[in-house]
């Protein structure tokens, strides 16, 4: 019998899964983790639907290569959450050379039919 995983875990897991898939340009994953109003902002304000998001990760307009985990910190109140994430990541986003970055993402999620969904995502440095 398989342990239950709480809520913060499994929404961590999300954090990851969304790092993961986007590495391994799994649209289909993606388009499981993510909501259809999400909307990323980059850190230079520009922002994606999901739509653009998964265009851009299937054309390697942004490329993500690898992430390694600082800190996940998630805090849950009821069917909401938020999510900071702090990854090194090492990504070609828009053209640039594979650079490490300190990615921070600000996310927020959701509760829908007891599945946690990623409803929005702000990118920054840290």
């Amino acid at each position: 019998m398989g342990l239950i995983m709480s809520d913060k875990e499994l929404i961590r897991k999300r954090y990851i899964d969304l790092c993961e898939a986007s590495i391994n340009k799994d649209l289909i994953k993606l388009g499981e983790i993510l909501s259809d109003d999400y909307v990323l902002v980059h850190m230079t304000g520009m922002k994606q639907t999901k739509e653009d998001y998964l265009d851009s990760v299937k054309s390697g307009e942004l490329s993500y290569f690898e992430s390694k985990h600082e800190s996940i910190d998630v805090n849950v109140n009821g069917d909401d959450a938020t999510i900071i994430g702090k990854t090194k990541t090492l990504a070609s986003p828009f053209g640039t050379s594979k650079s490490w970055r300190n990615l921070r993402q600000d996310l927020k999620a959701k509760k829908i039919d007891g599945k946690w969904i990623l409803t929005y995502s702000k990118a920054s440095s840290y």
